[in-house]
């Protein structure tokens, strides 16, 4: 008789090439009793690979794992009672299999169970909680979990403010790829938190918007508008901005409309910039609104001195 092991192994490397050889195998270990050869055969229920999806009898097999002491099993049954894969949604189910999976130390679980804790989903608030299994995530190497520890300790939620640990936790997080890491380091270092300025400040929020994160983006676009950190480049802000604009993002709308308004960065086009102001404003920016209103008010005022009424 194979070993169950060396089954899931051939499954395993068979999964892409051949699922349905892959299945065979997952099966023929399950047989045997084992946790793994369950939890193959599961997962690919649950796709639809190498077998007709079945998610029922996934699940069945997640939980036969499960009583076994299988953590993957536990944690796949936590997403499924959090209603993922479409299944119907129990959130104190999903924080009680989240919870036995990261007991027994299957690291996916602990920002899961994290994230019940300090949300209240299925189980009271419990921010210090939270924040223990944040840091145990972070120090499994969790890069996102080092930044909401990062958070949580700046913030001291869940525990006194730690601002020292706090920045470990953020630099960590950007070092690993994290763009909300990259642009809370790029915001220590222009308030003089961190080392480096404004020039680290901006290499950070590069870093950041390169990953296509928004927010960042935005940072980077107003960071050549003003000259921080980098020389001034009018024409590269409005690009940036305009950018943002088309997939409507609101006060990108509004800096747009500024910088045609004012010929900064791209020829002057007080139409369209007076049109983009007003896109802004509809789109929910409230210094758009403010300014649209001040310029209509303004030009009433106008006509109203040429009529003489």
């Amino acid at each position: 008789m194979t070993d169950p092991a060396e089954l899931c192994e051939q499954a395993v490397s068979l999964v892409e090439s051949d699922p349905g050889a892959a299945y065979r195998f997952f099966s023929e270990a399950a047989e045997a009793g084992s946790a793994n050869g369950m939890f193959g055969m599961a997962e690919l229920k649950m796709s639809g690979t190498g077998t007709p999806a079945d998610p029922d009898g996934a699940e069945r097999l997640y939980l036969e794992a499960s009583a076994t002491g299988h953590a993957p099993s536990m944690y796949r049954l936590g997403t499924l009672w959090a209603g993922g894969a479409g299944h119907q949604e129990d959130p104190a189910k999903a924080v009680d299999w989240f919870g036995k999976a990261a007991e027994l130390g299957f690291q996916p679980a602990y920002p899961e169970i994290a994230g019940c804790l300090l949300c209240g989903y299925g189980v009271p608030e419990d921010p210090a909680g939270a924040l223990r299994w944040y840091l145990a995530a972070a120090d499994e190497g969790d890069p996102l979990s080092m930044f909401k520890a990062g958070y949580m300790l700046s913030e001291g939620i869940g525990t006194g403010k730690d601002e020292q640990e706090a920045i470990r936790m953020f630099r960590m997080s950007a070092v690993s790829g994290v763009p909300e890491g990259m642009l809370k380091m790029s915001e220590l270092c222009s308030s003089g938190l961190v080392a480096g300025g404004d020039a680290a400040a901006f290499n950070w929020c590069r870093s950041a918007a390169e990953t296509g994160f928004i927010p960042a983006i935005f940072r980077v676009a107003t960071m050549y508008y003003q000259g921080e950190g980098t020389a001034r480049d009018l024409s590269r802000a409005y690009s940036m901005y305009r950018e943002l604009a088309d997939s409507g993002e609101a006060d990108a709308m509004f800096m747009v409309g500024r910088m045609l308004l004012e010929g900064l960065g791209v020829e002057k086009d007080e139409e369209k910039g007076f049109r983009c102001l007003s896109e802004a404003a509809a789109a929910g920016s409230t210094i758009a609104l403010q300014l649209v209103e001040d310029m209509r008010r303004r030009q009433n005022t106008q006509l109203i001195r040429i009529d003489g009424t």
